[in-house]
């Protein structure tokens, strides 16, 4: 129960702190009782194509923009 409680504690600080966006996710690469937070800026999901600028349809285009 007490892994339970600790998200529960965690979602709290964070509602307090104002943040009005959460997306948990559990990761193996993340110590336990560990957090990592991600900012972005605008409504793309963190981590999207979009936000981190890999688009995967993309073409490659030599020298500048066009």
């Amino acid at each position: 129960m007490s892994e339970i409680e600790d998200v529960i504690n965690m979602l709290d600080h964070l509602a307090a702190d104002g943040v009005s966006r959460v997306k948990v996710e559990t990761s193996e690469k993340v110590m336990e009782g560990e957090m990592k937070k991600a900012y972005h800026h605008g409504r793309c999901d963190v981590g999207s194509p979009f936000a981190t600028g890999r688009l995967f349809d993309l073409e490659e285009t030599d020298g500048g923009c066009q």
